[in-house]
């Protein structure tokens, strides 16, 4: 046939797939030889899976690739269901284990050549046809329809962003409708499909047609936006905030005005998707949450405490154990929580959690020698710091509630915690609204309960400042702990965060003890300095004997020459260069290699990795491993595979936010503090950056950039009812 020179001229091809050249079964990239009659052709693309013999209908453009000439760039295809006698034969022959030749040959011959359309509609014609068992008889007709199902449905939404294993899971759980669903309303995908979002749901509508002001699409962008806000922190959002939030999602010129997302949002309030309450608009799930903790913290006020005996004894006992006397606001904080079912213990680095913890489990041991007792924390670093404290056994709260990736919390309100006894939880300014609610669902009234954490750090990543809000509501028993004992051993690493918090300007200097500052306001772009005084420093923690995993760089923001994403590749190309015998996988910006520091950015159940969490990638998987390519990560609690689909949740952890490494401390921090980041300068974020540091605090910074983020103490709202539920305000 003649083939088109040009490479914008579209084209479409009929032709039998020869030879698999190249396959990703992770994003679907194919390179395949077409037979198309009179040559074979190369074409190029994307396919969930390829079986050779298959007849295709494909449309595209040809390219001439420097390498291996001209190929078709193909963008749509179509499964084409074999035509000749023989064609059906080897096509049946395929589709069901027992079913060769033969047995495929009769059913040609009982149904005729057109059989494969024939059982679509009619497949219990099957049953006629002598040696096919039932069972076979559902295997054909199942892989039929799949194939054919699974073909459509890729050929419209991979090119869109949706990796081939993806579609399958689509196929899998919309199965005959899943075309249907696509073409119709793509955006039922985003709200039920676990890593379809928004933005491909509306990449995949307007390749299918769907109006820019489809009703569908307005309603989706308004559930779009109060997922970021929670993504931001807020539980609920006003309406004069989402109305031109969605405005900007849906974008210039599409004609969606206020009263249209007005009926959006009455409709998504009427279908349960949303609540509206007073002037505020709730996700169904962020409104159950905060009704659900709130109620489940005011019902534990409510119980009452045996006045045990013997307390003033029991915490002299403590003290001998200890090997210390404690101090008055430390006997006080003991005394508070083992009088009260639920309290909080809240203070800085340095002015003794730790020990008020262990004064407190030894305390109530001695009182309930036969009591349950729990610890935990909501991550895995922060658990793994709280076991090594207290000498026991410490859980996320995740493995405390035992959660199940299909199940979701086995521990909950039904099936509590097993009490009486005592639930420790440090570090709980990182718990979410939605991750409290879910602990406190699994509390029963007879377990007493304490929450340790900084008040002054950042809030939590997720929605809401449980820990502020419920200090703040005044209704939970609450001690603060202020001295701070490192200042009196002489840190001055404690000294500086306790002048940060109190919102005075630290005593900057090159060397302070354990404080080191690397100034930059010398230099006529310090920006520019960031990376090479980063990368100096390290070499010198190198020389030191620290390992990668013992130190951590530390910045505000990820954009700009001087954020963690430029300083990651920085780091990673001094430590951990690329190298021809060394496997490597790309994702995004982002390259791994083996010996690389990593860290989780998103919670994964089914793996048992969470927020925050960090590894060392120990091996690279390519296409042809047994689970396709991917990365393996030796994680706290052992190796896990991360295959190619699920990279998107790692990121390069040489240097991380200031957020991410909440509940983590580092032997040696090494802090970046300018300028440029000055929309992020704030008090909570430095002095949460310099309280990560346990031995040395290194300050890459502008003197001038520090006094602004001292004096900047407005904490960003976050819009929460909490504290009003409480208090009772809101019943």
């Amino acid at each position: 046939m003649s083939l088109p020179q040009s490479k914008f001229e579209n084209e479409n091809i009929r032709g039998i797939i020869y030879r698999t050249r190249f396959h990703n079964p992770a994003n679907g990239y194919c390179v395949i030889s077409v037979d198309i009659g009179d040559e074979i052709i190369t074409a190029v693309g994307y396919m969930p899976s390829i079986r050779e013999g298959d007849e295709f209908s494909f449309t595209g453009c040809w390219t001439s690739h420097p390498k291996f000439g001209r190929q078709l760039a193909f963008n749509e295809y179509e499964l084409l269901l074999p035509q000749s006698r023989q064609g059906i034969i080897a096509y049946l022959a395929s589709l069901a284990y027992g079913v060769g030749e033969v047995k495929a040959a009769r059913i040609v011959d009982a149904l005729g050549e057109d059989c494969l359309e024939l059982l679509k509609e009619k497949p219990e014609l099957l049953n006629q046809v002598q040696g096919i068992t039932s069972e076979q008889a559902e295997e054909i007709v199942a892989k039929l329809n799949e194939n054919v199902i699974l073909a459509e449905l890729s050929a419209l939404i991979c090119r869109q962003g949706i990796t081939p294993r993806l579609a399958a899971k689509i196929y899998a759980q919309y199965g005959a409708d899943s075309v249907s669903i696509v073409k119709n309303n793509p955006y039922v995908l985003a709200g039920e499909m676990y890593r379809i979002g928004f933005i491909t749901a509306d990449r995949i509508a307007q390749a299918v047609g769907i109006e820019p002001d489809s009703p569908y699409r307005v309603e989706a962008a308004v559930e779009y936006v109060l997922k970021n806000a929670a993504e931001e922190g807020h539980c609920y959002l006003r309406p004069r905030d989402i109305v031109p939030a969605v405005q900007k999602v849906l974008g210039k010129g599409c004609g969606v005005g206020v009263e249209q997302i007005k009926v959006a949002n009455e409709s998504l309030n009427n279908s349960g998707k949303t609540i509206r309450e007073d002037s505020c608009v709730y996700l169904h799930r962020m409104h159950q949450a905060e009704l659900r903790l709130a109620g489940r913290m005011r019902r534990l006020l409510e119980q009452e405490v045996e006045d045990k005996e013997g307390l003033d004894q029991a915490m002299e006992i403590a003290e001998r154990v200890a090997g210390m006397e404690y101090a008055p606001r430390q006997r006080e904080a003991i005394r508070t929580v083992l009088q009260n079912p639920l309290s909080i213990i809240t203070g800085g680095p340095g002015t003794g959690k730790s020990t008020v913890t262990n004064g407190i489990l030894i305390t109530y041991q001695k009182l309930y020698p036969k009591n349950f007792i729990y610890l935990a924390s909501p991550t895995g670093r922060a658990a793994k710091r709280l076991a090594e404290v207290t000498g026991q056994e410490a859980r996320t709260i995740h493995r405390l509630l035992q959660y199940h990736p299909e199940f979701g919390f086995q521990v909950n309100e039904e099936e509590p915690l097993e009490g009486p006894g005592l639930l420790i939880v440090d570090e709980f300014s990182m718990a979410d609204m939605e991750l409290a609610a879910d602990l406190f669902a699994g509390i029963p009234d007879n377990m007493q309960v304490v929450l340790v954490g900084d008040v002054d750090q950042l809030p939590s990543v997720g929605p809401g400042s449980v820990l502020r809000d419920a200090i703040a509501s005044g209704v939970v028993p609450t001690v603060r702990l202020q001295y701070n004992y490192r200042q009196e051993q002489g840190s001055r690493i404690a000294e500086y965060a306790d002048l940060v918090r109190r919102g005075e300007m630290p005593p900057l200097t090159s060397r302070d003890g354990d404080v080191e500052c690397l100034f930059l306001d010398g230099f006529e772009l310090p920006v520019e300095q960031v990376v090479p005084t980063v990368l100096g420093r390290i070499r010198q923690a190198l020389d030191d004997g620290l390992t990668p995993m013992e130190f951590q760089v530390l910045a505000p923001m990820h954009r700009g020459p001087a954020g963690v994403g430029a300083l990651n590749a920085a780091i990673q190309e001094m430590l951990n260069p690329p190298h021809p015998e060394k496997a490597e996988l790309k994702r995004g910006k982002e390259t791994f290699r083996a010996g690389d520091k990593v860290m989780v950015i998103k919670n994964n159940y089914q793996k048992g990795v969470f927020n925050g969490d960090m590894g060392i990638v120990t091996g690279v998987e390519d296409a042809k491993g047994a689970d396709g390519p991917g990365l393996w990560v030796r994680m706290d609690g052992g190796p896990v595979f991360f295959p190619a689909e699920d990279m998107g949740i790692l990121t390069l952890a040489y240097a991380g936010t200031i957020h991410k490494a909440q509940g983590s401390e580092f032997p040696l921090a090494i802090v970046v503090c300018v300028r440029s980041h000055y929309i992020m300068l704030q008090r909570n974020l430095l002095y949460t950056a310099i309280t990560r540091a346990k031995h040395r605090l290194v300050l890459v910074c502008q003197e001038s950039a520090v006094e602004v983020a001292v004096k900047n103490d407005k904490i960003q709202e976050r819009y929460s009812r909490l504290k009003e539920r409480l208090v009772g305000e809101n019943d």
